[in-house]
This record gives C-alpha cells, sequence and structure tokens, in this order.
C-alpha cells in the first residue's frame, strides 16, 4: 500500500503529539520522587522535553521519528537512574533503549547525559561511586552511539563524514556555531535572554543551597554540581559535530537539542536537592512561566512565518510554471532541463520572515532543494545542468531583483535557466 505525502505528514504529526505527551509525563513520574513540589516538577519536565529548541522538530516530515528519539532518551534515563540505585541489569535496558534513540535521531540523545548528571550528583556517595556513575552513563551514550556512527560510515555513503575534516576549521565553526546558539539561541528568543534566565536560576539556587541547614563540605558538593550538569551537557551536545566533515559542521536547534533544555535541568537539579523557601518557589514559579509565554509567542511566529514561506514558495512556482506552460504550448518543445543561477546576494528568506536554523528558508535558497522542489509541483523529472557565462552575461549580470520577477525566468530550447535572488 502506498501512502502520498499528506497521510504521511498527517501519522507523523499525531505520533509525534503521542511521544511528546509520553515523554513529558514519563520525566515528570521520574521528577516527581525527588521533587516535592508538584508545579516545578511538571514545569521542569515541560521545560526539558519542550525546550526552545525543539520546535524545529516538530517541522520536519518525519518529526514522529524525531520525537520518538526524545522518548527513548527518557526510557533509558528511567533504566539508568534504576542503575545508580543499585539495579545493575537495569544498565542493558538503558543501552537498548539509547540504540533505539540513536537510529531515530542523534541530534536529540545528549539530552541522555545530561538528565542522567542531575542523577549522578544525586546518588553519589563517594568518588568511586561518582566515576562509576559516569562511566555507566558514558558507556550507554558513546556504545549506541558508536554503533551508529559505524553503522552509518560503513553501511551507507554518508558524505557528512566521509568528506575532508580540517581540525582548524572545525574548531573554528564550533566556536562560531556555540556562541549563535547560547547568545542568540538562533533567533527564536530576544538576545541574551536565554543566558540571564539561567543566570538567575543559578543565582537562586546557589542562595537555596547556601541556606541550608547542611555540611560545608555537602554545600560544595551540591554548588560545584551547577557547573558540573552545565559543562557537561554543553559537551555532549557539540561533541558529534566533531565526528563530521568541516563542510557538514551546522549548528541548528535540532542538533543542539540538549543545551536549551538546561534551565529545566537546572530547576530540577535544585528542586531535588534543596529545599526551596515560599519566596524563591514563587520567584522560580514566576520566572518560568514568563519564560513559557515567551517561548509559546516566538513558536506562534515561526509557525506562522512558516505557512507564509510556504505561500511564498507556491506563489513563485506558479508564476514559473504559467511561463513554461506558455512557452511549450507556443514553442512545442518541452522543458527537460534546469539551469541555476544564485545570487552573490542571494535572500536567505522572504522579507519580515523570523529565520532559525535552517527553518523558515526559501525554498530556493539552499541549493539541493531547489530541482526537488520544482519537480514536486511540475509532477515530473528534470535534469540538473550547469550555468553559462554565456546566459549570466546576457540575462542576468547586471540585475539586482529583491523579489521574484518573470525576468529571472529564461527558455531556450528545452532549458530553463533561472536566476535564484
Amino acid at each position: 500500500m502506498s501512502l502520498n505525502n499528506s497521510t504521511i505528514y498527517f501519522i507523523s504529526f499525531i505520533l509525534s503529539f503521542i511521544f511528546t505527551v509520553l515523554a513529558i509525563y514519563k520525566l515528570y513520574t521520574i521528577l516527581k520522587n525527588d521533587i516535592d513540589i508538584k508545579i516545578l516538577a511538571i514545569l521542569s519536565s515541560i521545560l526539558i522535553v519542550l525546550n526552545i529548541f525543539s520546535i524545529e522538530l516538530y517541522l520536519f516530515l518525519e518529526k514522529g521519528i524525531l520525537i520518538l528519539s526524545v522518548l527513548c532518551c527518557i526510557l533509558a534515563l528511567e533504566s539508568i537512574v534504576k542503575f545508580f540505585k543499585g539495579n545493575k541489569k537495569s544498565i542493558i535496558l538503558s543501552f537498548i533503549y539509547m540504540i533505539i534513540a540513536n537510529f531515530a535521531y542523534q541530534g536529540t540523545v545528549a539530552i541522555f547525559v545530561a538528565l542522567s548528571a542531575i542523577y549522578i550528583i544525586k546518588y553519589t556517595k563517594n568518588i568511586k561511586s561518582f566515576i562509576i556513575n559516569n562511566i555507566a552513563t558514558a558507556v550507554c551514550y558513546g556504545g549506541p552511539a558508536l554503533i551508529n556512527y559505524l553503522w552509518a560510515k560503513k553501511i551507507f555513503i554518508n558524505p557528512r563524514m566521509n568528506s575532508e575534516y580540517n581540525i582548524i576549521k572545525s574548531v573554528e565553526k564550533i566556536i562560531m556555531g556555540m556562541q549563535e546558539m547560547v547568545k542568540n539561541t538562533y533567533n527564536i528568543l530576544p538576545k541574551y535572554l536565554f543566558i540571564l534566565i539561567l543566570l538567575a536560576i543559578i543565582i537562586i539556587g546557589i542562595i537555596s543551597i547556601l541556606n541550608q541547614k547542611e555540611k560545608k563540605s555537602k554545600k560544595v558538593w551540591l554548588i560545584l554540581g551547577i557547573p558540573y550538569i552545565i559543562i557537561l551537557t554543553i559537551t555532549v551536545t557539540i561533541l558529534p559535530q566533531m565526528l563530521l566533515s568541516t563542510d557538514s559542521i551546522s549548528f541548528v536547534p535540532r542538533s543542539t537539542f540538549a543545551f536549551s533544555s538546561l534551565i529545566g535541568l537546572l530547576v530540577a537539579y535544585i528542586c531535588m536537592n534543596v529545599k526551596i523557601k515560599d519566596i524563591s518557589k514563587s520567584v522560580l514559579v514566576g520566572i518560568l512561566i514568563l519564560y513559557l509565554s515567551i517561548q509559546y509567542i516566538s513558536f506562534q511566529q515561526i509557525i506562522n512565518d512558516r505557512y507564509i514561506v510556504n505561500y511564498m514558495d507556491y506563489n513563485q512556482f506558479l508564476q514559473i510554471e504559467e511561463k513554461v506552460k506558455m512557452y511549450e504550448t507556443e514553442t512545442g518543445k518541452k522543458i527537460e532541463k534546469i539551469a541555476f543561477y544564485p545570487s552573490y546576494q542571494m535572500q536567505k528568506s522572504y522579507d519580515n520572515i523570523k529565520v532559525i536554523g535552517e527553518t523558515n528558508l526559501k525554498v530556493m535558497y539552499t541549493e539541493w532543494s531547489r530541482k526537488c522542489y520544482l519537480e514536486y509541483y511540475f509532477k515530473r523529472k528534470f535534469t540538473q545542468i550547469s550555468g553559462t557565462k554565456e546566459i549570466y552575461n546576457k540575462y542576468f549580470k547586471d540585475k539586482s531583483w529583491n523579489a521574484f520577477n518573470e525576468g529571472q525566468i529564461i527558455l531556450i530550447d528545452n532549458t530553463m535557466h533561472l536566476y535564484v535572488y
């Protein structure tokens, strides 16, 4: 039985919804055993699963599979926590869940390590147990990741891992990507807002720890847990980028999913280790609800802009189609080849569109999608050929378009020469 794109998209949408609800609920059932304040356990679960970078996972056809990866990471966490408590066999189940998570989507699996970190601190009795718990987490994370990596590298031809690798350029790209991720949050939130919220939670956490009637060593241990969680989360978030070829390194929300869970992670960590006073509780709840409200507004703008971009892309196709049909009717020739001529100042998207990472780009902006876009709507195959200097110099060289124009379509014999502005 063959399913059309609309049916597949609908099924994937339903699955993503179900897996999201299950992931949040399962995480809540894990956290509530250690967090006394129910509202903070709920908010932490939501902020970890539906963090600001999660939006991109829901904008792909395979969204159901992508969210399945998140759910499997939560299930793997449940098993590794049992291991920390003394059930040694549960590490096997955790390992299996992480294999499924990796094969579903590798961009989210770092969340398993980030979540495990807060429980490593909680169940560490001494240096030995701390080391053992870290090793167990590393095995459950690294083992399945390695299996997936070797499978993709050896079984399939994957240009992302088999292309040229330059360590200096890779490090430079990673540093630039981290700046975009941390400071700008890929334009999802106002600049520096994520850092400010994170700092506010850290300050509340440190004050709450210092106000506890605990030994000084215990307080120091809990305070050191905060940078441990942050550093570990950032490390496992960017580590997969180092395995890619230099040209394939790309920081986008979906591949750095774990980083944006830090706000929920630190709230959960603080609440499970200290008694939160009423004032701190009210401040925390207020901050998190405000943060979620801003996140919701941003998500709505991204989704609305996505519809606008899709409409503009389709409207552009209709103009191309009209000219092609008229040409084919008048000449009796059929357009079978396409040559693209990208502008040196190509626009990523249309005016006033919120672009995040690779989301809400014009379909003609990325090289890989141009031919597919035209084939999908024309419902026929084209052969892509290289453009010529003669055509470019004659029709496009002195032009400077900032919107679609029929002059960008040149039809000669059986070839469409298309300028990409």
